[in-house]
């Protein structure tokens, strides 16, 4: 993923939303199931997700994000969707446990999902009139995860890919579908302090 179109997604997010600050940005509940230093496993709930599909070599990063932000911040009766934290950003593929391969797209497909409010469900959504937007139903699942600092880099993602795959193969955690990079924070948190992360699901 090249750095500047992330960061130009998340300057559109805060400028859409006011500029306020990720704190105050709801979350998708979990549980924590074990935690050690930065790994944790936790079980979600249900969840509602936004998400977009597009080819790679017609639109950027930056592209998928506006579309989704279309949708969430449009003015509806019932007012604007609004949105949770994290975004995912990727997701990458894993080949067997100590051999992961971290790419941007797939099958040449660029991919972002938006969390979506836990106060919604599938009939009270507002549907997507932008038809590349597909709303999906996320059944609780559990994932290893790992969070760490820094910019969202290729390099950096293929790391904690990988250090997140060790410490599931030494605890016995099969995955059960591909990674995703979760992204935090505005463009203008300073590396050390931004917030980013790895999620595997794995077998309950």
């Amino acid at each position: 993923m090249k750095f500047h179109n992330l960061t130009l997604a998340f300057t559109l997010f805060f400028s859409l939303a006011g500029g306020a600050p990720m704190a105050d940005t709801p979350e998708p509940t979990y549980q924590a199931l074990k935690t050690e230093g930065n790994y944790e496993l936790r079980r979600y709930v249900p969840q509602l997700a936004a998400d977009v599909t597009l080819p790679a070599d017609k639109y950027s990063t930056s592209d998928a994000f506006r579309i989704l932000a279309d949708y969430i911040f449009k003015e509806y009766p019932t007012g604007a969707i609004g949105m949770t934290a994290p975004v995912t950003t990727q997701r990458t593929q894993t080949i067997g446990m100590t051999a992961p391969v971290t790419t941007s797209t797939t099958k040449g497909e660029r991919f972002m999902r938006f969390f979506l409010p836990e106060r919604y469900t599938q009939a009270t959504l507002p549907k997507p009139e932008d038809t590349r937007i597909t709303i999906v139903e996320i059944p609780t699942r559990t994932v290893a995860t790992i969070r760490f600092n820094g910019w969202l880099s290729t390099s950096k993602v293929a790391e904690q890919q990988s250090l997140l795959n060790q410490w599931m193969t030494s605890h016995g955690l099969t995955a059960t579908g591909p990674a995703e990079v979760q992204g935090y924070n505005p463009p203008w948190t300073l590396p050390w302090w931004r917030r980013n992360e790895i999620w595997i699901p794995v077998a309950n």
